[in-house]
């Protein structure tokens, strides 16, 4: 799992949404440009659960077997948490974020 700053949504391979008992093609069509190209995604209602909190959010799973990426992205995650990094210690702080 990777955190991915650039990225909008956040984006899992096809067999985690299948584990989870999802029909990928049933959701939400979503069209993601990359550097090297785009593909299909398909969003669904999921709950993540990061450290000691959870949250509901759309979280979209490639329609493509090949992908083999996972991001947590902007929408749906970084907008819901206070992420903080010291690079020099190797340290990262996660709280979710409350107005």
């Amino acid at each position: 799992m990777k955190v991915d700053t650039g990225a909008s949504c956040c984006i899992f391979e096809r067999r985690l949404g299948e584990a989870l008992g999802f029909s990928i093609e049933t959701g939400l069509r979503q069209v993601f440009g990359t550097a090297t190209g785009t593909f299909v995604a398909y969003g669904h209602e999921v709950t993540l659960s990061v450290v000691n909190f959870e949250f509901n959010t759309i979280a979209f799973f490639a329609s493509d077997d090949g992908i083999r990426r996972n991001v947590l992205g902007r929408f749906g995650w970084l907008d819901r948490v206070v992420l903080g990094l010291v690079d020099y210690d190797g340290k990262l702080y996660l709280t979710p974020y409350t107005e």
